[in-house]
């Protein structure tokens, strides 16, 4: 496990993970939005909503919350497929990169569920 610094401090791959959630979240905003209005996909809605609730995972994410990290996961393996479905190549590789960043182990240790 990487040092965490002085006690209680937020751990520097929870920060990085944190901060690809919301590069997500916001890239998915923009992209759901932009192709919902201009070809009215129904994907795209669905997009708009998953990028909406990636911001709340966000700050979970943040705070070291075992659900979070596993909601971000199934939401980014989500968002590759819807991604793929509208030749979307970047938000794909953005989550793959996502996907695999947060499943690494220096990276998991961090979100097990403490209270076990």
């Amino acid at each position: 496990m990487a040092e965490s610094g002085p006690v209680g401090a937020r751990p520097r791959e929870v920060t990085i993970a944190g901060y690809l959630v919301l590069l997500d979240a916001i890239t998915g905003l923009i992209v759901g939005a932009i192709s919902y209005y201009m070809w009215e996909e129904w994907t795209a809605g669905i997009g708009v909503i998953l990028a909406l609730i990636a911001f709340l995972l966000a700050f979970r994410i943040w705070n070291r919350d075992p659900q979070a990290w596993n909601l971000a996961v199934i939401f980014n393996l989500a968002a590759i497929f819807l991604y793929m479905t509208s030749w979307n190549v970047p938000g794909a590789v953005l989550s793959l990169i996502s996907v695999i960043y947060l499943t690494l182990p220096n990276v998991k240790v961090h979100f097990e569920d403490r209270f076990w």
